[in-house]
């Protein structure tokens, strides 16, 4: 991800989810591994409950779901558009694991990139919005 928003400049926020998927997942990520992803734009959670890949699973039809395991969702990117309501919408592109898809997230990122004079209005990577805020109140506050 850090790859990409280096070559990306549209204004755009990212939520970076953390999950315990594999059997060295037993805490939150450490300040180590949260310094994959510097960029500024990014917001990072530890989800330990699978709450944000629950409801993701839900907005997606059978056939947009890749990258499971034991029923969980993850290793994905998703791209929503600005001021969507979370959960009211499915992404406008979802794709996984997410080094295979990055050349496709990075250019419909690319899509939204204005120059400084214009609106800096832009799409959420991997939520909505307001979804820092839900988020930040599904985790109890964890981040």
């Amino acid at each position: 991800m850090e790859q990409i928003l280096k070559q990306v400049h549209a204004p755009i926020r990212v939520l970076v989810l953390w999950e315990p998927m594999l059997p060295t997942d037993w805490s939150r990520p450490s300040g180590m591994v949260q310094s994959r992803i510097s960029d500024p734009r990014a917001v990072q959670f530890w989800d330990k409950n699978h709450l944000v890949a629950k409801e993701l699973k839900q907005q997606l039809s059978s056939s947009q779901i890749c990258c499971q395991r034991n029923g969980i969702i993850w290793d994905v990117a998703a791209v929503y558009p600005k001021d969507i309501q979370w959960g009211s919408s499915a992404p406008l592109f979802f794709g996984g694991a997410v080094v295979d898809v990055a050349d496709s997230v990075r250019q419909r990122l690319s899509q939204f990139e204005k120059p400084q004079s214009l609106n800096n209005d832009g799409p959420v990577v991997d939520a909505a919005p307001d979804a820092a805020r839900q988020l930040s109140e599904l985790s109890g506050g964890s981040r």
